[in-house]
């Protein structure tokens, strides 16, 4: 349980995305497919200036892979994975 109730276990980048993405992103490979790079480090640098940006812009919803690779980008930056190392074994 959380002693803060804005504190958040998932990040704001990944919220605002993913609510995006459910939202507008029914187009076959969201995931697979990159966005403009351009696009994903503007819409980096906004999240990381700590603004929620607003993802129904034109730039955001004409290129809506920015908004998934921007998803797929935070968690390769992670400083541990996801699946991590002490569990590699079991999930190869």
């Amino acid at each position: 349980q959380l002693t803060n109730p804005t504190c958040s276990l998932v990040p704001q980048v990944l919220k605002s995305c993913t609510e995006f993405i459910e939202k507008h992103g029914i187009v076959d490979g969201i995931y697979r497919l990159s966005g403009i790079a351009s696009n994903i480090q503007k819409l980096r640098h906004e999240f990381d200036s700590e603004q929620i940006p607003d993802l129904t812009k034109d730039i955001y919803i004409q290129d809506i892979h920015c908004v998934g690779s921007l998803c797929k980008l935070y968690f390769r930056e992670l400083p541990n994975p996801l699946l991590t190392y002490q569990l590699y074994e079991k999930f190869s």
